[in-house]
Order: structure tokens, then sequence, then C-alpha cells
């Protein structure tokens, strides 16, 4: 059997949370020392030519009662539960993960019967069901924690590797041996050299590059992010200089679109060695959706509803983490300012989102969204302000370095937000809030819950 095939970039990533669930599923389903099954059933993202993303849409623990044989020597399921997993869940176009482990704590390997009993699986598949199926297989050691993965073609006679990922990002560049950190990094040596490598391994996707988003790309780019996807159609004005570093009067008069602004940004801290895409189109118009979902993570520093709608929508389609960062000044009867800026991350792969959460308003982003007749009559009738949100440099700072500070935590592991989260500064007060990420589940959301949840 060729397993020597050209290796291509497929990978299969399974949110944290859902993968704790699945794994204390599989390992509650052994009494001793048998072997244990488990599936995931996935949405296939073709990235680029060379680049394939699964990313689950369910998965299947099967209870005792469901084995025709189960053993430390192999596992064979009743044929009536098979054909419930191919009808539910393979018949509507899903592709097929099967995860089992063998006995011990070694790094496992596919055994001759592995590849037998695949190998017919995968051809079964492609006869029998009309989406013709793909199988990726996968085996763990009894404590579910060393992984190897494979996918096969369709005719069942050769596999390639698949990386499996089971936290937020898909970077997995090991410390490298004998290279040296930056000297500008050498400050930071502190959280590690596989926190610095990952930084420059990262691809940021930033939706809005105005006076929260310029500050963001700012820090984060001196933190170690070299490589940036830029969008935002606005072009720098006056009005921009009091909030945005280094923006200058001669870029208001070049009309300098934002994103070329931001780029500079980027290129002063790295002249050599960095890599900017910038797009000057709003998010629901620009041709990047690809780029986008190949992308670590996607940050929405917008001011209007409906472009976080389509940032949130895409992070879903993609399943990439997701960042959105926003201020909002008022003031009270009194006289008196109020000031907030909110960070918030949804949770990996559904749970809930920025639409379920109610922390995006979909009548605005609808009207935000409508014909500009529609948007005249409806600001004229109150549904849309008319005038532009205060801002301050400080506010978006605090905002911007937040969500930087939250960014680092996610990779360092310092924050354990699997939940989600959602923080609110609010000031004159000087108070944090924290919202219970618990109240904003929704199940019967109709953008972030599973598709058999609904």
């Amino acid at each position: 059997m060729n397993n020597q095939a050209k290796r291509s970039k497929i990978s299969l990533h399974v949110p944290p949370l859902m993968w704790q669930h699945f794994r204390e599923m599989m390992l509650k389903a052994r009494t001793s020392n048998e072997e244990v099954i488990g599936f995931f059933f996935c949405k296939r993202h073709k990235i680029s030519k060379g680049e394939v993303r699964y990313l689950p849409a369910a998965w299947v623990v099967p209870t005792a009662d469901c084995y025709e044989h189960q053993s430390a020597s192999g596992i064979v399921l009743k044929q009536p539960f098979n054909l419930y997993l191919l009808n539910t869940y393979a018949q509507k176009g899903l592709d097929v993960v099967h995860i089992h482990t063998h006995p011990g704590n070694h790094a496992p390997h596919f055994s001759g019967i592995d590849d037998r009993h695949e190998s017919e699986y995968a051809q079964f598949l492609t006869s029998a069901i009309k989406g013709k199926p793909r199988l990726i297989s996968g085996i763990f050691e009894e404590s579910l924690r060393q992984p190897n993965f494979r996918i096969w073609n369709q005719q069942g006679t050769s596999f390639k590797h698949v990386d499996f990922y089971s936290d937020w990002f898909e970077i997995a560049k090991p410390e490298a041996k004998g290279e040296e950190t930056p000297q500008m990094f050498n400050r930071q040596a502190v959280f590690g050299k596989k926190f610095q490598a990952q930084l420059g391994e990262m691809t940021v996707t930033l939706i809005g590059c105005g006076g929260i988003g310029a500050i963001f790309a700012e820090m984060l780019g001196r933190l170690g992010v070299q490589k940036w996807i830029l969008i935002d159609s606005d072009r720098l004005e006056t009005v921009n200089l009091n909030r945005m570093p280094g923006a200058t009067p001669e870029m208001v008069e070049q009309q300098m679109y934002k994103v070329e602004y931001v780029k500079q940004l980027i290129k002063q801290i790295y002249p050599t060695g960095s890599w900017v895409r910038a797009i000057p189109s709003a998010i629901e118009l620009q041709k990047a959706d690809n780029e986008i979902g190949a992308s670590d993570i996607i940050v929405v520093a917008t001011d209007n509803h409906h472009s976080r709608q389509v940032a949130q929508e895409l992070a879903l389609k993609y399943m990439r983490p997701l960042v959105s960062l926003g201020t909002h000044i008022d003031i009270k009867s009194n006289g008196r300012p109020r000031m907030y800026c909110r960070v918030t991350v949804p949770p990996l792969g559904g749970g809930w989102c920025l639409m379920c959460g109610n922390i995006i308003n979909l009548q605005r982003a609808a009207l935000e969204s409508a014909p500009q007749e529609i948007e005249r009559l409806a600001t004229q009738a109150g549904y849309i302000e008319g005038v532009a949100d205060p801002a301050v440099f400080w506010l978006n700072s605090i905002c911007a370095s937040t969500g930087v500070g939250v960014i680092q935590g996610m990779l360092n592991g310092f924050l354990n937000i699997d939940s989600g989260l959602d923080w609110i500064y609010q000031f004159p007060e000087s108070v944090w809030h924290q919202t219970d990420t618990d109240c904003l589940t929704n199940p019967d959301c109709f953008f972030c819950a599973a598709p058999g949840d609904r």
C-alpha cells in the first residue's frame, strides 16, 4: 500500500471544548483496557489548491450496547448502529472520521488490521454513498493524548498524513533548535521561544483599520506578528488624526486608504520578512474569503453592526477564532460622559456568537446593509444615528491593548476561554465587567447552532 504519497496540507481541526467532551466520553466508554472508537462527521473546506481543512459538524461516541465485540485486541460495531451513522450523517454529505485507541501509552501506529479494514471502508463509502465521503482515520494511545491521523483516497489504495489540532490555533511550528530569537524580542523572551515562533507564523485578518484597528495592529505587530490581511474601504480623514498613530495631514491630503496606512505601520516595524495584503474594500464586498479562512485569527474592529455580522459569519464558516473590539461614548442627562470598551471572543466552533449574544443588533445590521434610500429613510426615522460615535485615543488604546493581551493569553495558555470571553471596561468608574458566558449560549441560534440542533 502506498503510504509515501506526496504530503498535502490537510488538517482536522476540532474545537477545544468539543474535543474535551469527546475525549471524556471516549474514556468513560472503557471499563478496563479495551479499545474504544468514536466518530466525527465533518464539513470539508478547500482553502487553496494545496490546503484542505476538515471541520466537525457532529460527533458520536458509541455506548457499550453499540458493540458486537469489544476487547483489547479489537472492536466490532453492530450493523444497525453503523447504518444509523451512515444514514444520519454520511448521507448528508459529511466526511467520516474514525478515531480508535490502542492499548498502552506508547506512540500509536496503525496496524495491518487497521490498514485492511480502513481500506475496505474507504472503498465502501465511495461506492455506497452518493456524495462519496472521504474517510479520515485516527489512532491514539489509551489516554487519548498522542494522535496519528491519515486520510484515504476514494479507492482505498493509499493515504496521506492529516495534521490534527484540538486548540484555538493551527500553528504547530516547533521551537527551532539553535535558532536565536531576534534581538528586538529579547525583553519578551520570558514567554518562551515557541510563543515567539508562533507569533512569527501567525496570519491575522484585521477587519477595520481605523482608530482601534490601527492601534491594535501596531501593538500586535510589535509583539511579533508579521503576516496580515487588512480589510477596510475607508480613506484617512482629518477627524482620524486624533487617534491613529503615525497618521499625518499629508496622508489625508493624499486620500490614503486606511489599509495602506496600517500596512505602512507594519512595514516600518519589519522592513523585510513581513507579508501584508491590503484590501481597500468593505468586508461584505471583498473577494478574499479563502484567504480569510486560511488565516489563523479574525479580528473585527469596525464601527457598524453589519460588518461585524459578516466577520462573525466568516469565522463560523471557516471555524476561525474571532476577536471583536469596540468602544462607545455617550453623555448622561447630567452632562457627564460614560465610556465603554468591549472585547469579545465567541467560543470556537459555536455555542454562542456575536448575534445570539445580542452583541450585534441584527436590526441595525440589516438597515446598515440596506440600499441608500432605505438607509436614508431609516436615519430620518431615528433607527440609525446620523452622527458618528465620539472616539478618543486613550479609550481605543485600552480596547486594542486588551485584545492583544487576550491573543497572547490564548497562545500562551494563560487564559482558558473555551467557553468564550466577553469583557467590558466602564469609565469613569474604572471597572471591568465579565459577562457570564453561560447566559449567552443559545442552542436555537440561526447562525452558530449545529444543524441538528436547529
